[in-house]
């Protein structure tokens, strides 16, 4: 079994877990970073993580299906992280 994935895609996936530990702390620490730097970091977790999630599923597709129960899995996460934030900012903590 051989698991070559394009190093973009690995970046990318990282890049979208700092991009959402940014936005939590934006929303933890309102006076830290400008208004729209929640929203900002928030729509970049969206793209850049689930983007790779799902190119990943969908361009690289394994035999037992687990990509795709991942890029799922991620999608449920990241809606329920973004509630969290949501949450979170209209309550300010």
């Amino acid at each position: 079994m051989n698991r070559t994935y394009p190093p973009w895609l690995l970046v990318s996936r990282m890049l979208g877990t700092v991009a959402l530990v940014g936005a939590l702390a934006t929303a933890l620490k309102p006076g830290v970073a400008p208004p729209w730097a929640g929203p900002a970091l928030i729509l970049a977790f969206f793209v850049l993580r689930l983007g790779s999630e799902w190119t990943l599923a969908l361009r690289y597709p394994d035999e037992e299906g687990r990509h795709k129960r991942s890029a799922i899995l991620n999608t449920l996460i990241a809606v329920a992280v973004t509630a969290f934030w949501f949450y979170m900012r209209r309550r300010g903590f």
